[in-house]
């Protein structure tokens, strides 16, 4: 039996998004520094963005797109050295992760028991990474605080939309999870092999956020 074209496009595009981001990890393994590698870092999540605008339609595409636009920004932008830049990452994530909220929202439904219980976790988990960050450098700590509300409101948003499964959610959950990686990592105390733990995270959630989103929308959703 032919595989379906939408199979064979998801196939393909995961193996680009596959070599890309291990050519990268071992790149950075290796502490090969340079432009290339960080135009490189943003290749597999600027393949998924490409997989979305191919094969989805309406809101979902657009969102989809832009949120996996600004994540590839950041992801340059983040390899690149310098606090300027690290703030300038953090405001394209930020922009993705808003793309991402407002999608997950827009279809959202209303909470059960088992609903609110998940959000009143979430946010009592916010309110506790803004506190451990709290003696950060206070030019950072604003837009972290910032940043830490939107993916939680992300997350939970994520939850919200009716699926067959939690792939959605557990890719937001990835996310936070790499960045709390990451921002231990870089502010409060070494993680053994931190960057590499926190990238591939990072790109393992982006993957499942796009395959829980064609399975959820495809080209049904219109806007």
């Amino acid at each position: 039996m032919p595989m379906p074209r939408n199979a064979y496009y998801l196939k393909g595009y995961t193996l680009i998004f596959v070599a890309a981001g291990l050519v990268f990890l071992v790149l950075l393994a290796l502490g090969v520094p340079g432009i290339g590698r960080s135009l490189l870092k943003a290749v597999p999540v600027s393949t998924l963005a490409v997989l979305v605008l191919r094969e989805m339609s309406g809101l979902p595409r657009v969102a989809l797109a832009g949120a996996l636009i600004g994540s590839a920004c950041g992801d340059f932008l983040l390899d690149l050295p310098g606090e300027d830049f690290f703030v300038f990452g953090l405001a394209a994530f930020l922009t993705g992760h808003l793309f991402y909220t407002g999608l997950f929202f827009r279809y959202a439904s209303r909470p059960d028991g088992a609903g609110l219980a998940v959000i009143a976790g979430l946010v009592v988990f916010a309110g506790f990474m803004m506190w451990l960050f709290r003696g950060i450098e206070p030019g950072l700590y604003p837009p972290v605080v910032l940043y830490i509300a939107v993916i939680v409101a992300m997350s939970i948003g994520a939850y919200l939309v009716p699926a067959g499964s939690r792939l959605l959610f557990w890719g937001a959950l990835l996310f936070i999870l790499s960045d709390v990686v990451l921002a231990v990592n870089k502010f409060l105390v070494a993680i053994p092999n931190g960057r590499l733990v926190n990238i591939s995270l990072y790109f393992l959630a982006q993957y499942l956020i796009v395959v829980a989103a064609r399975s959820i929308w495809g080209r049904r959703a219109a806007g």
